[in-house]
């Protein structure tokens, strides 16, 4: 992230550190009463019911929050500002992550959409709530990590966020990095908000509308009412609309960018900047088959004036005009001149300047949902357009402008990366092996490898290694166990003894090696230029010497129990001689010796659990057995 990033984010952090937090984690088992994130509320709803701060922010861990009730909903009253995308352990705001932790507000309140069931669904998620008689107004809402979703009104308005009309005397809403998804209204289905307040701001960025239905009027709704002669601004940046449906109204609906309503302010400014629209759809029965719906009232004459520059559309539906006027107006401007360098397959467009337009998908993979633009898109925004104020990283979280370039892409997103299920394909040639990019394995073996990590918006990198290990360094043992053997063909070698004294053992350069007593062994391999060592390969027998008696004899001469034992080793033997006895570790280090007549009781006590070598010499011939002692 910039430079620029990290100074505005410690600004941010200062202010909110200055700010009452209540904290919400719905798994939370201490006090309830949102002191902190042990004591954190479980409850959203009781959460805002019992503040009376005045600009509070409230800080939602991950999970589900539904309103009690159908008609309950979650109630602002004091221009909170609710922020999502905690895990329940931050300390400082810049540590959330909304991407990964989703905070999601749902209307679905028994959570059986799935089934068909909406009956019971909220009618509203959010509602803002009148503040009585204050001209002044409260502080600005925010809202901003969340997602707001299954709200289900038949008969009204306002589904994910809705202000009921009118003497709403907040200042405005914000909303960042939020998602509206799944809303169905009758009226504004993603959100409805009115005010008094003579100074309203209505900023929209880094956000999604998708999936979002209105039976008869708008996906969206701002209405700023009364006289105050002031400039009312709207901005949307940012942001993707996809799949929102105006439906079933052959009378009043459509307005899939939304319907603002400047009853009397001085000039009304709606500014659509580096958003995507995708596949939303006007029903062909709807009397406005448009982008907005405008409207002022009869009484003043004022101006609502649109300015849009840098988006991208494609596949919409019956968008047969940019705006349209309510009650037949004639002060809405859109202005040619101001409108630039916007693109897709819309044929409107021809009104603005400099727009691309192409029938062909202006995105890299339309169908698997990456919606980066195509060449043609990618540096073909106007850059003195996308004001230094606002967020400088696109919908995915890249840097919004090529600054290598001084370019901006057409669309909500750069060429960077894209939040969505990524793939990769890796080739490698490695000596010995290679650690999975999860760090989960160690690959020894050549083949075509398969492992997932999370990608920058922490959704799944599938990634494809296509693996060469140049060099087999595994060892076989022939099946006396006498004989080590490398599998690599063709190299050349050097074997080792891994115990005291460890070093190579000198003219032992052939693939295959006999040990002449038993110990632990490697093979150094040099072959294509890598130089790799074996595993340590235990020998615990050799092969037998000439002109000496059989192991097989000395086996069935010699008794050695119990095996595995803990305390004591009884040692048996029929020669008619005292036999020497020396226990070894694995590594080769002597442990024990005894002499040893016909019956000898050896004490082991002291040695530590685990694997030894017993070495048995006589007269005759030696053997080694394996003894383990528990």
């Amino acid at each position: 992230m910039k430079q620029i990033l990290l100074g505005l984010g410690l600004i941010i952090s200062s202010y909110l550190g200055a700010q009452t937090i209540i904290y919400v984690d719905k798994d939370a088992t201490g006090l309830n009463n949102g002191i902190s994130w042990a004591s954190a509320y479980t409850s959203l709803e009781t959460a805002l019911n019992n503040n009376n701060v005045t600009g509070a922010q409230v800080w939602i861990a991950e999970g589900t929050y539904t309103p009690s009730s159908q008609t309950s909903y979650f109630h602002i009253r004091h221009g909170e500002k609710l922020y999502g995308g905690f895990n329940g352990t931050e300390t400082s705001f810049s540590q959330r992550n909304p991407a990964m932790y989703e905070t999601r507000l749902s209307g679905d309140i028994n959570g059986d959409d799935a089934s068909g069931n909406t009956t019971e669904n909220a009618w509203k998620v959010i509602r803002v709530n009148p503040l009585p008689g204050s001209s002044n107004g409260e502080e600005i809402i925010e809202l901003d990590g969340l997602t707001i979703s299954d709200a289900v009104y038949s008969s009204g308005a306002g589904g994910g966020v809705g202000a009921d009309y009118p003497g709403v005397y907040q200042k405005g809403i914000r909303m960042y990095n939020c998602i509206f998804e799944n809303n169905v209204q009758y009226y504004a289905s993603a959100f409805s908000f009115y005010t008094s307040y003579q100074d309203p701001v209505l900023e929209v960025s880094n956000c999604i509308f998708r999936n979002n239905r209105s039976f008869a009027n708008y996906l969206l709704e701002f209405r700023v009412t009364y006289s105050y002669q002031n400039d009312s601004y709207a901005t949307f940046t940012n942001n993707l609309f996809e799949n929102n449906d105006i439906i079933l109204d052959a009378s009043s609906g459509g307005g899939i960018g939304g319907r603002f309503t400047n009853l009397s302010t001085d000039k009304f400014y709606i500014q659509y900047t580096n958003n995507t629209f995708i596949g939303n759809k006007n029903d062909a029965d709807n009397f406005y088959k448009t982008l907005f719906v405008l409207e002022r009232a009869n009484s003043f004459n004022s101006d609502v004036i649109v300015d849009m520059d840098n988006n991208l559309f494609f596949d919409n539906v019956n968008l047969d005009s940019i705006a349209m006027n309510n009650n037949a107006l004639t002060y809405t401007k859109y202005i040619g001149a101001n409108c630039k360098n916007n693109g897709g397959d819309w044929n409107q467009l021809n009104n603005f300047v400099g727009s691309i337009i192409n029938t062909a998908s202006p995105f890299l993979d339309f169908a698997a949902g990456d919606f980066r633009p195509t060449t043609t898109y990618a540096t073909q925004g106007d850059t003195a357009s996308y004001l230094s104020t606002w967020t400088d990283i696109d919908l995915a979280g890249e840097d919004r402008m090529d600054y290598v370039n001084g370019t901006i892409a057409i669309g909500a997103y750069e060429r960077g990366f894209v939040c969505a299920n990524t793939t990769a394909n890796i080739t490698e040639e490695v000596c010995e092996y290679y650690e999975s990019p999860s760090g989960d394995e160690d690959w020894t073996v050549s083949g075509t490898y398969v492992d997932t990590i999370p990608n920058q918006c922490g959704m799944d990198s599938i990634i494809t290694v296509n693996l060469t290990v140049l060099v087999d360094w595994s060892v076989s043992t022939s099946n006396d166990s006498t004989t080590l053997s490398s599998n690599q063909n063709g190299a050349s070698y050097q074997w080792y003894s891994c115990a005291n004294p460890k070093g190579p053992i000198a003219d032992e350069t052939n693939q295959t090696f006999t040990p002449s007593e038993p110990g632990v062994y490697a093979v150094e391999i040099t072959f294509d230029g890598c130089s790799v060592f074996s595993d340590c390969i235990a020998i615990d027998s050799v092969a037998a010497e000439p002109n000496t008696v059989t192991e097989n004899t000395l086996n069935s001469s010699i008794q050695m129990y119990p095996n595995p034992a803990k305390n004591q080793l009884y040692i048996q033997h029929d020669l008619n001689e005292t036999v020497g006895l020396t226990i070894y570790s694995l590594a080769g280090t002597e442990v024990a010796r005894a002499s040893v007549n016909n019956n000898a009781t050896i004490q082991v006590s002291e040695l530590n659990a685990g694997y030894y070598l017993v070495k048995i010499n006589t007269q005759s011939g030696s053997i080694t057995k394996k003894l383990i002692i528990q």
